[in-house]
């Protein structure tokens, strides 16, 4: 039997309103959905939830549904959902603590692909990201994991400068993704959709950028998730640059982008901003 009085007993105990804690993890009618014995959120959303009030899931699950997990797969978990937020010191702290002498195959495939993110997308290590290949077994890989693969892949070739490669892999991706019906919690599609806007972004295709961009937004709304939430709106606002869109859209967008990237300690969004910021007081003063 699920224990959501406890849950809502320790909620108002702190003091902690719906809107509060559902902040940077879920919208607020899951929450509420939740507390009516209505829906059970995701397993990722519950587990942010209950850390948040100070609970474990084995408070509110009496038939704990995490006790089979390994210590890896836990930190696997987490360093994965760091790495979807951007949040890089999260990322290396859990994927340091990863045990690779006790890893398990099922868990070898999320190590791997995270790295992989990691090194060709945050830091841009193509020569790790090389040595890294060589040893990923694709085949392996359950379908969202493939297809992320080939998203970082069609970066990983474009900074190699093999574009030709680069946009198949791009097509490849996007024909499968549009037609894939999975339910994911996890953050994968969000992360492929990011990726394949983001690569259109490199190529100068603003349009088609927005569009994925907006796609993103829409897979996160109904995933009840905010994983790279930030990044689309950013996005789109560099798009709308290329489009001359009304100041009051623009400045919406960018307090949005603003808003999560300090939810999900996203540095790399946060700077990007203030650049931004430091760029329209300069041209301000200029033109004063």
């Amino acid at each position: 039997m699920i224990n959501i009085e406890k849950f809502i007993k320790t909620r108002k105990h702190l003091r902690i309103s719906q809107v509060t804690l559902c902040a940077g993890i879920c919208t607020q009618a899951t929450l509420s959905k939740f507390e009516k014995h209505q829906q059970i959120p995701s397993f990722d959303i519950m587990i942010a939830l209950c850390e948040r009030i100070g609970l474990t899931l084995n408070d509110v699950f009496p038939i704990a549904v995490s006790s089979h997990q390994t210590r890896n797969e836990k930190l696997l978990a987490q360093a994965l959902k760091a790495l979807f937020y951007q949040n890089v010191n999260q990322f290396k702290k859990n994927i340091e603590q990863v045990a690779l002498d006790k890893i398990l195959d099922k868990e070898l495939s999320t190590y791997q692909i995270a790295k992989y993110f990691y090194m060709v997308i945050l830091v841009k290590d193509d020569n790790q990201a090389k040595k890294l290949v060589t040893h990923i077994d694709i085949a392996c890989f359950n379908q969202q994991y493939k297809l992320l693969f080939y998203a970082i892949t069609s970066h990983y070739y474009y900074h190699c400068g093999q574009f030709t490669k680069a946009q198949q892999a791009f097509e490849d991706v996007w024909r499968h993704q549009k037609s894939n019906a999975v339910n994911d919690h996890t953050g994968c599609q969000e992360a492929i959709v990011y990726l394949l806007a983001e690569y259109q972004m490199l190529m100068k295709n603003y349009q088609l950028a927005m569009m994925l961009a907006t796609y993103g937004i829409d897979l996160a709304h109904a995933d009840d998730s905010t994983y790279f939430l930030e990044n689309f709106f950013w996005q789109l606002v560099q798009a709308s640059d290329m489009w001359h869109s009304q100041d009051f859209i623009v400045n919406e967008m960018i307090e949005n982008a603003r808003v999560i990237a300090k939810i999900h300690n996203n540095e790399a969004i946060l700077k990007k901003l203030s650049q931004r910021k430091k760029g329209e007081n300069k041209n301000d003063n200029t033109q004063g």
